[in-house]
């Protein structure tokens, strides 16, 4: 017989489970599970109250995970407690990474990352290295301490680790993606002499090489012509070996510079490039005969007493004076 106790009760059970079974299908449709059952009031522990208002706790029951993971052991832990990193690897920062790897220290247990100057850092033998310099940096002392520490484009190590510029060419510049030693020097003046960037060409002080220095000329103006030391005359003088003479100079007349020689008291001269000579004074080229020189002592030639052609009718011609006649005559 059932009594209203028990249909209480039964009522109470089948509402129950009836909205929870609604209530589980309609959470499974939003979340996209796969259907479940929900433990029913009776299974959860619970019944309807009595009437005396209490509940009266049912079995338990643990639920069953059919995706949990086995129990880890313990001989396959770490030092930290966790698993121990695969061959080739170690633990940094609670993660597995590559001993060859830079980042992480090259399996250092310090995991501090690898840094390389100028350049980018590898793993060689379990340890920092330098895989690559930056452009214009190399590594020349192999040691990964300072990285790529010498600078390629200082004259001392122009280019390459052992590339020292010479006095010459002192400036390292940038030629074609390296660096090369040059003389800095522009196109117009493309050698240097010294501190000086000069035309051998055309440089005076610098003719055809460095020291060569062209020597100053006298009524000259000195160039460098082709490398070639060249002086040019002033006007009213010309070029005779290596200087520059009158051009009224007895020594080097005409433009064969020929030396006029010397006349019977008298000095040679050149004019209008040809020789020729003047009289002494009180002498005098009187039969116009350039072999005798000035032939006539005006001083006591009674012909040419005093002058040319000037005959004393005495005969004589005293300090260029003709004596007179005798009385009488």
């Amino acid at each position: 017989m059932i009594t209203s106790r028990s249909r209480r009760r039964l009522f109470w059970t089948l509402s129950g489970s009836a909205l929870l079974v609604a209530l589980t299908g309609a959470c499974n449709a939003i979340l996209d599970n796969n259907a479940g059952i929900l433990v029913t009031t009776e299974e959860a522990g619970t019944f309807p109250a009595e009437d005396s208002g209490t509940s009266t706790p049912a079995p338990t029951t643990e639920p069953v995970d059919s995706g949990s993971t086995a129990p880890i052991d313990a001989a396959t832990l770490g030092d930290g407690g966790l698993p121990d990193c695969p061959a080739g690897q170690h633990r940094c920062n609670g993660q597995c990474v590559s001993t060859s790897d830079p980042t992480y220290g090259c399996g250092s247990p310090a995991c501090t990352p690898c840094v390389v100057a100028h350049g980018a850092p590898a793993c060689v033998g379990g340890a920092c290295a330098v895989a690559t310099c930056d452009p214009g940096f190399a590594n020349c002392n192999a040691n990964p301490a300072d990285g790529c520490e010498v600078d390629l484009s200082k004259p001392a190590t122009c280019g390459s680790c052992t590339a020292a510029c010479p006095a010459t060419t002192p400036v390292c510049a940038p030629v074609g993606g390296t660096y090369q030693c040059g003389t800095g020097c522009p196109p117009t003046a493309p050698t240097r002499c010294g501190d000086e960037c000069v035309d051998l060409l055309t440089s005076a002080n610098h003719c055809g090489t460095c020291p060569n220095v062209c020597a100053p000329v006298e009524n000259a103006t000195v160039a460098c012509t082709t490398g070639v030391c060249t002086f040019t005359c002033r006007p009213d003088f010309r070029a005779c070996g290596g200087r520059c003479t009158a051009v009224t100079d007895p020594a080097a007349c005409g433009p064969g510079c020929v030396v006029c020689p010397p006349a019977a008291n008298a000095r040679p001269t050149c004019a209008a490039d040809v020789c020729r000579f003047e009289c002494n004074m009180g002498f005098g080229d009187c039969d116009a005969l350039p072999a005798n020189g000035c032939e006539a002592n005006f001083a006591n030639n009674p012909a040419h007493c005093g002058g040319c052609n000037r005959p004393c009718p005495s005969g004589v011609c005293n300090a260029g004076v003709c004596a007179p006649l005798p009385d009488g005559g």
